[in-house]
């Protein structure tokens, strides 16, 4: 991909593995249900950058059935997480997701508000709300003490040098 912004966000060998993804997907004639059996286990932004990169290279075709599938899978998602939500599972649920599907998912439930949307969110919605800004805020003090921890073992192995 020629946009710097992608390639800062994904890197160069994700960029790599995804173009080759893309690839075989149009070798192939991927269907949708082939599309959707590969991409069902593949975080949000993965399968966004594979339309980025389908439209970027004018795979018109793929872009259709890339959206297609996007749009399945995040209503699948929400889906999901209603049903997590009524039995009582939503830490598991929500244990395999990533920051950034979690965003989205609040995107997608209506939930994504700032303050003076709250309030108006219905009792049901603001538990939604409610879940995953805390499951989001976990990920973060998750991050921030791993990004610690590397920087602590970092400064342990750089005096062992020294």
């Amino acid at each position: 991909m020629n946009n710097k912004v992608i390639n800062d966000l994904f890197g160069k060998d994700l960029i790599t593995a995804m173009q080759e993804l893309l690839e075989e997907f149009v070798a192939l004639d991927y269907d949708i249900g082939m599309l959707l059996n590969k991409l069902k286990n593949v975080n949000e932004s993965i399968r966004v950058g594979l339309y980025l990169m389908a439209l970027e290279r004018n795979y018109n075709s793929m872009v259709l059935k890339l959206n297609s599938v996007n749009k399945m899978l995040n209503n699948e998602r929400k889906d999901k997480f209603l049903e997590a939500y009524k039995k009582g599972e939503m830490e598991k649920f929500l244990a395999l997701m990533g920051k950034n599907d979690k965003i989205s998912l609040m995107e997608d439930l209506g939930v994504n508000v700032d303050i003076k949307g709250r309030a108006l969110l219905s009792k049901e919605k603001r538990k939604y709300y409610d879940i995953l800004s805390e499951s989001i805020m976990d990920d973060q003090v998750i991050d921030a003490r791993n990004g610690i921890d590397r920087f602590i073992k970092y400064k342990k192995e750089d005096k062992k040098e020294a």
